[in-house]
């Protein structure tokens, strides 16, 4: 399971079976400071989920029974919309600084493929 932040909708008139009554968001993953990343996500949505509001998104076979469908073709799914995250503050800071270190070591290696 991931959160994230729906930042728009993904509208399709043709569709295969599995996915006609399912609607489509852009979800944008918060990372572990609770800021977005660059990636985004295209996930179903059966509950009502906007734009501007945090959701819980779950994968794989998780997703496929969110939606009602084992047989469905998607990936993603939303199975909850967030009213509020809390950290404790020990657990923020650690969070916060093995994500750096994280990030640090994928900018290292960025350079280094840069060479």
């Amino acid at each position: 399971m991931f959160i994230g932040r729906v930042v728009g909708t993904v509208w399709a008139t043709k569709k295969t079976e599995s996915v006609v009554n399912l609607r489509w968001l852009i979800v944008h993953p918060y990372n572990l400071n609770k800021e977005p990343t660059r990636d985004i996500i295209v996930v179903a949505d059966t509950i009502g989920a906007g734009v501007g509001e945090d959701v819980v998104c779950a994968f794989g076979r998780a997703a496929r029974l969110a939606v009602g469908n084992e047989n469905a073709a998607i990936e993603a799914a939303v199975i909850g919309i967030v009213d509020r995250i809390d950290i404790a503050e020990p657990w923020r800071r650690r969070l916060a600084e093995q994500a750096e270190i994280i990030s640090l070591s994928e900018a290292i290696a960025t350079s280094h493929d840069n060479e």
